[in-house]
């Protein structure tokens, strides 16, 4: 099993919220508001008046074989709207009970 946390710029929550059903994801924790700025492009999302835009984030479990589809969804969402900001994370899941 794998962990996927997605951060994201809220203005891509429908895209993320359907590259998640589409890949066949059905369990995930989301945490709605977040501070960020990206490491390569795009502006800050600090929900201040000068940078007004906020992230979200997404933390997924998911079995081995559903990883590669999700990112393919996620690469093409960036592809998109790669100054609006989307990356995603992958590690592996040791134990879950």
């Amino acid at each position: 099993m794998k962990a996927i946390f997605i951060a994201y710029n809220q203005a891509l929550s429908d895209k993320v919220d359907s590259a998640l059903q589409i890949a066949g994801v059905k369990g995930f924790s989301k945490w709605a508001d977040m501070l960020g700025a990206g490491s390569q492009k795009g502006e800050p999302h600090l929900g201040t008046h000068t940078w007004p835009s906020m992230n979200s984030g997404m933390l997924t479990i998911v079995d081995d074989d559903k990883v590669d589809k999700l990112l393919s969804y996620i690469n093409q969402i960036n592809k998109v709207a790669e100054e609006q900001g989307i990356h995603a994370f992958v590690w592996n899941i040791e134990k879950m009970v």
